[in-house]
């Protein structure tokens, strides 16, 4: 496993380091091919299509019939209750304010802020140009789960999710089994920014030591996160690590902000129910991770809301950053 940047809590598995072209394992990229008439394109074409039949059987039989489970993959989708992500999303103020960013458990990594960057803009869901959030990640990924619990409560606090997943990180890789959602599927609602979420590949370790391949990324994320996800913006760490945020190109994460360790033994109900408790471990880790990235979307928004960005907790964050 290979550590990250800045002394992040970051790590992509042994057995797969991301590639943000979402295909898997790097391989090298067979020579192009001339043009080819209609005919030969259809007359291979049908060829194509039972060799990869016989290749969907050979590795469905390698991983054992498995897929990921409790996510996007053909374990099946399974939607977060709706009493979990409200509890999640509605994290009392006081909570907030009184957490700030500081852990007595676990050092909190706040954004890294970049200088002289184009916005990054994406269409929210009423077809205007806002303020883009771009999560990268897996679902195998154990700082992944960890930092969904912050995006989640951070961006929540600027808009309405829907469609979140529940899943958990690899039972094979470090930290196993950490608690999260997964935004396989998450769209959200907002005024003030849009999100898009990538969970690149699935939770169960195939035979060849692999996770099956949940989301591609589109070629604007792809260079998104090829630009900005290197050793130019995390001079202490290697490029390509997961997860991945960039909030408006203005500030950006790579690793978790905080460790998985904090999550371990717990499951997703005890998480969420210690959210009102401001001494408990993961919700201080939680909320302090949070605050950083609100503050972080807050200069993006023009300070919007204003009961968010002129919180004591979002200020204390603020300061931390030194915006």
């Amino acid at each position: 496993m290979s550590q990250t940047s800045s002394g992040k809590d970051k790590q992509v598995s042994k057995a797969q380091s991301r590639n943000v072209s979402g295909s898997g394992p790097k391989k090298t990229a067979p020579t192009k091919a001339g043009g080819r008439s209609t005919s030969t394109l259809l007359t291979w074409g049908a060829v194509g299509v039972v060799i990869l039949i016989v290749i969907g059987l050979v590795i469905y039989w390698l991983s054992g019939g498995k897929t990921s489970t409790n996510g996007g993959g053909g374990g099946g989708f399974q939607a977060a209750p709706d009493s979990l992500v409200h509890q999640l999303a509605h994290i009392p103020a006081n909570v907030y304010d009184t957490v700030g960013v500081t852990s007595s458990a676990t050092p909190i990594n706040p954004p890294t802020k970049t200088t002289g960057q184009a916005p990054l803009t994406f269409t929210n869901s009423a077809g205007v140009a806002k303020p883009g959030v771009l999560y990268y990640g897996a679902e195998y990924c154990p700082y992944c789960a960890a930092e969904r619990w912050a995006v989640v409560a951070a961006l929540s606090r600027f808009g309405t999710f829907s469609n979140l997943g529940l899943t958990a990180s690899s039972a094979t890789d470090a930290f196993p089994n950490t608690p999260s959602f997964t935004f396989v599927k998450a769209t959200m609602a907002s005024e003030l920014l849009a999100f898009q979420g990538v969970e690149a590949f699935g939770n169960v370790q195939l035979a060849n030591g692999s996770y099956p391949q949940l989301q591609k990324p589109t070629k604007d994320q792809i260079k998104t996160v090829a630009k900005y996800d290197t050793t130019t913006y995390f001079r202490n760490g290697s490029n390509g690590g997961i997860p991945f945020i960039s909030i408006a190109n203005q500030f950006l994460v790579s690793g978790a902000s905080y460790s998985p360790s904090i999550l371990s033994g717990l499951t997703r109900e005890q998480i969420a129910g210690g959210l009102t408790d401001a001494t408990n471990p993961a919700t201080q880790a939680i909320v302090a991770t949070a605050n950083y990235l609100s503050a972080a979307i807050c200069t993006t928004t023009n300070q919007q809301p204003s009961a968010v960005c002129t919180s004591k907790g979002v200020k204390a964050a603020a300061t931390a950053m030194k915006l």
